[in-house]
């Protein structure tokens, strides 16, 4: 993905054409998941930190070896996720089981979070990858991994992330039914990405089909660009205009706002900046400032 940069300015010029260069290198190559993981083992008891000092080390090497197994990328993409697990201790008897709070992100414009997680872990077994067995571990995490998999690709085509928001949906179809006294919050995640494969949600994936397919000309053609991602911003509007409260639409434009700056900063028509300024009133002293130049 093409990514921009920081706050107005003239110095955002000059760091705005790094990232961009850094980018176009880094997604030449590679066909993975890049993750790293940490996990807050603070409100445990001094056995279990114990026995999870190392945890954080194989639930990365788990999902970076595996890599390969979860999706067939023709764009030769890398996809980078930060991921952060704090454990609270559920065990009784000889069997360990964990509660968890589970937050994911893509440090750019992708993130969940979920505080229902519960699952069975023993200390000193080895995390291993099938698709066709439930796990109370292991199908959250690729579960997950699946929907920001989903969100990266409707980057690179239009509703391209719908093979991997429906390997979700598989996930959480067999987890809610299949994982017995670990199905807690398995009908919410199953809600979850049945609304991202909705008719309903289907407008902002192609609103963001749109914008990438712009920044893609960033380099070569501005007009290219501003001609795209204009009709993404129209796009946003009339998503706003049909549902004011609609979180998707305005975390995107919170997270691309500097970059929908600089793109227009030296159009002649700053018309999409007025839109903007409509649908985007957070920024709008940044907004006013541009269209008075």
């Amino acid at each position: 993905m093409y990514k921009l940069c920081n706050k107005p300015g003239q110095a955002i010029i000059a760091g705005l054409v790094l990232v961009i260069v850094f980018i176009i290198a880094s997604s030449a190559f590679g066909q993975r998941i890049e993750a790293r993981v940490t996990t807050t083992l603070e409100s445990l008891p001094i056995d279990k930190k114990e026995k999870l000092a190392d945890f954080a080390d194989k639930v990365e090497h788990y999902i970076n070896s595996n890599s390969n197994n979860r999706c067939n990328n023709e764009w030769q993409t890398d996809v980078f996720v930060d991921i952060t697990i704090v454990p609270t201790d559920r065990s009784s008897g000889a069997e360990e089981k964990y509660s968890a709070d589970f937050l994911i992100h893509n440090n750019y414009d992708q993130q969940f979070h979920d505080d229902r997680w519960t699952f069975a872990y023993q200390s000193g077994s080895t995390l291993s990858y099938n698709e066709n067995i439930q796990d109370s571990f292991t199908s959250l995490v690729e579960f997950y991994l699946f929907m920001i998999l989903g969100g990266e690709f409707d980057k690179w085509g239009t509703l391209a992330g719908t093979v991997y928001y429906e390997k979700a949906r598989n996930i959480a179809e067999q987890s809610k039914f299949g994982l017995g006294r670990f199905q807690e919050g398995w009908d919410r995640r199953l809600d979850l990405v049945n609304f991202f494969l909705s008719d309903r949600h289907k407008p902002f994936r192609e609103m963001v089909d749109y914008y990438y397919y712009g920044i893609s000309f960033v380099k070569n053609d501005n007009e290219k660009t501003r001609k795209y991602i204009a009709t993404a911003i129209k796009m946003l509007d009339k998503l706003l205009a049909n549902d004011p409260d609609n979180d998707y639409a305005k975390k995107f434009i919170s997270a691309h706002y500097i970059e929908l700056v600089e793109v227009y900063r030296r159009a002649r028509d700053k018309e999409p900046l007025r839109t903007l300024l409509v649908i985007d009133p957070e920024h709008e002293t940044i907004y006013r400032e541009l269209l008075a130049n």
